[in-house]
């Protein structure tokens, strides 16, 4: 490998010496995208405590209980990954769980609507719509 590529790549070494095969980000004089965006000069991967983003990505819906929120936490996603606050990782999996919540969202409408109809026969349904609302409020 010539000393070109090699400056060009991510300086960040683990713990057994291997260094990272990746290529320096462009924002950064050292790290590739990952180490940069993990690592400052006085952190180790060890002393890194993750953001609560909960309220960031919920906005000013405050739940993820209808289309609209859910797709304005996927353009805060977006937004979290692009700036390296959350890792791709983490933003496939919450990708994967808001898509698997919008799947519910008709199927939990429909349930609404049949309990409006008659509620005394679906008493246990309006049980567990009470308590899946109480859940945001928490």
């Amino acid at each position: 490998m010539s000393s070109t590529n090699s400056d060009e790549r991510c300086k960040h070494k683990d713990a057994g010496g291997k260094r990272c095969r990746s290529i320096r980000a462009l924002d950064h004089p050292d790290f590739c995208a990952y180490h940069a965006g993990w690592l400052t000069e006085d952190e180790t991967p060890a002393q890194h405590k993750p953001e609560d983003l909960t309220s960031e990505l919920l906005g000013p819906l405050g739940d993820l209980r209808s289309m609209a929120a859910i797709n304005y936490a996927l353009g805060k996603l977006i937004l979290l990954v692009a700036s390296r606050r959350i890792s791709c990782k983490e933003a496939a999996t919450l990708g994967y769980l808001f898509q698997s919540q919008l799947q519910t969202i008709p199927g939990v409408n429909n349930e609404v609507y049949k309990a409006e109809i008659n509620p005394t026969a679906n008493e246990n349904l309006r049980e567990i719509l009470d308590k899946t609302a109480s859940l945001v409020q928490q």
